[in-house]
């Protein structure tokens, strides 16, 4: 079993950056192209994985019409992808209505992908319901592979790690996974990143941002039950950055 994954998160298409520097930087919509372009030609991963803020807009016309202009480029994806909602995009029903409702989960090289909108909590942290919980014993049901959960607001032990953001019933959540045997998270969120935590029987990593140069996105191998984790930056030409 191998299964490659490329992580892109945190576009915020149509933001406004503050400071003459950031003036001819690349748009969100020119850096998703660009990424869609490369890793169709370069990577060929499995999945790939959109963890949230595509837009900066939130629940407004200029946030859906620049969600909107992001689409035609994710539609030129040639792996499966699951596109989740952050903090930043309009709510749920308005992003899924512009770009499709993820599946309950979906199968990649031997690795089940389990996708979470979950509500916002105060501080940009997020909290996951009982009900969504239970997702993890249905997607266990009949499957030996490993499980990953997915969504935009990073998920870890708590103290396992500096990054200011997590769910703040995290640690309900790990045991709803422990019980199900689903080891790993991949989020989004906070714009440093973190390439892996191992943590409480969690492997937990966390995408950086890919709107600020170097634009950076993970490729993440999964072999058996061995984890890698390659932070990859869109090479551009030099004039674009």
């Amino acid at each position: 079993m191998l299964c490659r994954v490329a992580v892109l998160s945190d576009i915020h298409h149509g933001r406004v950056l503050a400071g003459s520097e950031d003036l001819g930087r690349p748009s969100g919509r020119e850096l998703l192209d660009a990424a869609v372009s490369y890793l169709n030609a370069q990577i060929a991963p499995d999945l790939v994985l959109v963890l949230g803020d595509l837009v900066d807009a939130g629940d407004t016309e200029a946030g859906l019409n620049c969600l909107r202009a992001l689409r035609p480029a994710l539609e030129q994806l040639a792996a499966p992808a699951l596109v989740l909602p952050g903090n930043h995009d309009p709510a749920p029903e308005a992003f899924y209505a512009v770009l499709g409702r993820p599946p309950a989960w979906l199968d990649a090289g031997g690795v089940r992908f389990v996708p979470f909108a979950d509500p916002d909590a105060p501080e940009f942290n997020a909290f996951r319901p009982a009900e969504s919980l239970a997702r993890f014993a249905q997607a266990r049901a009949g499957f030996a592979g490993p499980i990953v959960s997915v969504q935009h607001v990073p998920l870890f032990a708590p103290g396992a790690s500096d990054c200011p953001y997590n769910y703040t019933n995290a640690e309900e959540v790990l045991q709803a996974m422990a019980a199900c045997d689903a080891g790993y998270a991949i989020s989004g969120h906070y714009h440093e990143g973190v390439n892996i935590i191992h943590d409480g029987g969690l492997v937990s990593i966390v995408n950086p941002a890919f709107c600020q140069a170097p634009y950076r996105f993970l490729e993440v191998r999964f072999s058996g039950s061995a984890i890698a984790v390659q932070e990859r930056a869109l090479p551009l030409p030099q004039h674009a950055l």
